[in-house]
This record gives C-alpha cells, sequence and structure tokens, in this order.
C-alpha cells in the first residue's frame, strides 16, 4: 500500500510521459483517417453522380441507335423484297425461268 502514496519517480515520469506522447500520436492517426474517410466518400459521391449522368446519356444513344437499326433495317427488307418483285418481274416480261 506505500507503494500507491510514493510520488512517481523519474523512471515513471518518463514512461508516463511517453505514454502521453503515444496517445498523442494515436489520436492524431484516427483524427487523419477520419478525415481522409470524409475525403474518399465525398469523392466517391462525386463518381456517383458523374457515372449516372453518363449512363443516362448512354442510355438515350443505345435507344436512338437501336430505333436506327431497326428502321434501317426494315429499310433494307422491304428494299430487298422489292428488287426481288422486280427481278421477278423483268423475267417474267423477257419470258426466262418458264
Amino acid at each position: 500500500m506505500s507503494d500507491q502514496n510514493q510520488a512517481p519517480t523519474a523512471g515513471r515520469t518518463q514512461e508516463l510521459l511517453m505514454l502521453g506522447e503515444i496517445k498523442g500520436l494515436v489520436q492524431g492517426l484516427k483524427d487523419g483517417q477520419l478525415q481522409q474517410d470524409k475525403r474518399m466518400e465525398s469523392l466517391e459521391n462525386r463518381f456517383d453522380q458523374r457515372f449516372d449522368s453518363v449512363d443516362s446519356r448512354l442510355r438515350t444513344v443505345e435507344r436512338k441507335a437501336a430505333v436506327a437499326g431497326a428502321l434501317s433495317g426494315s429499310a433494307m427488307a422491304v428494299g430487298t423484297a422489292l428488287m426481288i418483285e422486280g427481278i421477278k418481274q423483268w423475267m417474267a416480261s423477257r419470258g426466262i425461268g418458264q
């Protein structure tokens, strides 16, 4: 019991000072990590907004491309059918293929 009431020795004082320094360093690291987390979250939010914007524009372009592809495919099908009918009529009028 008498040990608890005694004043800290020089070695013990040095140990307590070093523990205080370590605690301060750990707290500084913790604060820096929290600040870095906030920065990363902010950056992630900006990237998400940007990707959403690009994604919506890409969807618009994809829809337009799908419509254009369908129209050009339809036009090609009609054109091919007309050419085949024209060739059939031409061959029938010339007597070819009978």
